[in-house]
Parts: structure tokens; C-alpha cells; sequence
């Protein structure tokens, strides 16, 4: 895959094919990647570039080295994963004897080291003496969402590039391009996190149960009773399950979202979630644009306040006693 094709990042993007062009790519890089910015399709998209047969500064994604690489089948690429969330010294110790070698195939013999920060004290200290001195036509590519955890002298010998999230929009007309029906494309870009192939291979009939729920939450939130009955189902999730809370209150504001949207008498077409449109239109008819409002800068503050590790319960409770006595219409 040419870099062109890669969705956002055009700084990084900038900076590794003028890199390339000057030939003065770094023998090794860090990219930083906490938001789902697609470090890893960066990652391979550049070992693509240092091996093309037809580009210099950019990967054809045509040619045999391109399409081996795309495949996971090119022997110069190699990726080094966590086992049980550590990657150990032996896999180290197995990338540098591999990395004095000469390339079988390609320019370079490329590394790609997921999730680089779980390296143990051990492998770590070993893949330093490596990058102490840098064997030729070798790329090491570290990826992380913490680089903070790395050693200090592992990062002070590499290029460090920081990839910033996908604006939504971007992310859905990827998505689309790649084929996804845009409805559904527009309900992944909103709700599921992570890396783009990642994304792009989920299967939205996961989150369909979960979506049901919350949308019954959503509904009961304007009955007094229903709701305060839901939300106790809710808080079975516990203190120590904070990401599942964070995407709970996701769904269930994309929801409100809708419901505002529907009130303002936007087209159904700007709606997350579409497959629901008949109901939130229903809904939408009995609730006030205050109210749909208010719920969506509750959320809002609901999820700032987890993030902030404050008591789940509490802010659960607080939410639940806002709605106490709303008229809803």
C-alpha cells in the first residue's frame, strides 16, 4: 500500500518518505500509537517502501516484495509479539543474531516489535547492545502505546514519531473505501477503538447485544422505575471494570446523539446507529431537545470523571438522580 492510501498522519507520513528520498531513514524508529492511529499498517507500509522494486521512497503495494510483505509472507520481514504479555530474552537474543545477517530477498530486513514496551528487563538490556551497534540493512520498528516504559537508552537511539488518532470522519471514508456499507462504516468510526485493521475486521454482530441493552437503558432513563432497576444491572460491572463503562456510556450517548439529531430534524441518514432509526425516531417525539441534550453532556461527564478513577458507583448514582423528576416531553 502506497503511503498516499494510508489515511491521516501526513506529517509522519512526510517525514519517512523524505527520509527515504534522502536516504537517511533512521536504523531504527519508535512509533507512538495510543489512540488508534494504525502504527502497525504504518509499520508494514514501511517495510514495503524499503523493499519495493519499483519505488524508492514509497511502496508500489504491486510488486512481488510488496505483495509478500502485504501477505505476511516476505522472509526479511519479521514480527516480534508479546507471549503472556512480555516479549522474553530469547526472542530478543533470536532478532539479533537474525539481524547481522544479510537480507534474503530484499534491501533491508526489517523488524517490527509490537507492543515493544512488554520487553523484560533481560530482552531489553539485549536489544539495546543491539541498537549500540546498528547492523547494516536492518530497520528495527518499535511500536507502543507507552513509550515511557521503554528504557531511556532504547529511546534515546531511535527516531520517536507520535501518531495522532483519525478524525472520525477520515476513519469512516476509509472504511467506506475499503468497502464497508457506509452506515456501517459510520457506526464502527463511532464505536469501536483500536488499530484500523482492526476495525476493519470486526463484526459488528458482536456489539449488537450489547447495543440492545443500552438502548433499553437509554429508553428507561424516561421512566423513573425501569431506569433506576437497569442501572443497578449495570453497576454489577464493578470498579474494576472501567473500560467497559467507557463504552457503555459511548453507546448509550451515540443514542442520545440521535435522538437530538432526529428532534432538529436532521437527515436519518447523519445517524451512529441506523439500524436503530425507527425507534429512536419514536422516542425522539417524546423527549425535549433539553433533555437530550442534558443526557449527552452527562455522559459526557460521567465518562471524564471515570477516566478521572473516581468511585463508579457514585457516578452512577449521580447520574440516576439527575433524571429523578425530569419531565421528559
Amino acid at each position: 500500500m502506497p503511503f498516499a492510501q494510508f489515511p491521516g498522519n501526513e506529517k509522519v507520513k512526510e517525514i519517512l518518505r523524505l527520509a527515504l528520498r534522502r536516504k537517511k531513514l533512521p536504523r531504527s524508529l519508535i512509533l507512538v500509537d495510543s489512540s488508534g492511529g494504525g502504527a502497525d499498517r504504518l509499520a508494514q507500509i514501511l517495510a514495503q517502501a524499503v523493499n519495493c522494486l519499483q519505488q524508492q521512497d514509497d511502496a508500489c503495494g504491486l510488486c512481488a516484495n510488496c505483495q509478500a510483505i502485504e501477505a505476511g509472507r516476505f522472509p526479511d520481514v519479521l514480527v516480534v509479539e508479546p507471549e503472556k504479555e512480555i516479549i522474553r530474552v530469547e526472542k530478543i537474543r533470536e532478532v539479533k543474531r537474525l539481524a547481522y545477517l544479510k537480507p534474503m530477498i530484499g534491501r533491508y530486513r526489517v523488524f517490527i516489535i509490537r507492543q515493544s514496551e512488554k520487553m523484560n528487563e533481560q530482552a531489553a538490556n539485549t536489544f539495546l547492545k543491539v541498537l549500540e551497534e546498528p547492523p547494516a540493512s536492518t530497520l528495527f520498528i518499535l511500536l507502543t502505546a507507552n513509550p515511557h516504559l521503554l528504557l531511556p537508552t532504547i529511546r534515546s537511539r531511535c527516531q520517536e514519531l507520535h501518531l495522532a488518532p483519525l478524525p472520525r470522519e477520515m476513519l469512516e471514508k476509509y472504511l467506506t473505501q475499503a468497502g464497508k456499507d457506509k452506515n456501517e462504516a459510520r457506526l464502527l468510526a463511532y464505536l469501536v477503538k483500536g488499530d484500523i485493521e482492526e476495525i476493519l475486521k470486526f463484526d459488528l454482530q458482536e456489539l449488537r447485544p450489547k447495543r440492545e441493552n443500552l438502548w433499553e437503558l437509554v429508553k428507561s432513563c424516561l421512566q423513573e422505575g425501569p431506569f433506576s432497576v437497569r442501572i443497578k444491572e449495570y453497576t454489577s460491572l464493578g470498579k474494576h471494570h472501567r473500560l467497559l463503562w467507557l463504552e457503555a456510556l459511548e453507546i448509550m450517548a451515540s443514542f442520545w446523539r440521535d435522538i437530538l439529531l432526529m428532534k432538529l430534524r436532521a437527515p436519518e441518514e447523519l445517524m451512529i446507529n441506523y439500524d436503530f432509526r425507527e425507534e429512536i425516531k419514536r422516542i425522539s417525539s417524546v423527549v425535549s431537545i433539553e433533555i437530550a441534550e442534558k443526557s449527552l453532556k452527562w455522559l459526557d461527564q460521567a465518562a471524564e470523571d471515570i477516566k478521572k478513577n473516581l468511585n463508579i458507583q457514585v457516578i452512577i448514582n449521580s447520574y440516576l438522580s439527575r433524571y429523578q423528576g425530569q419531565d421528559n416531553a
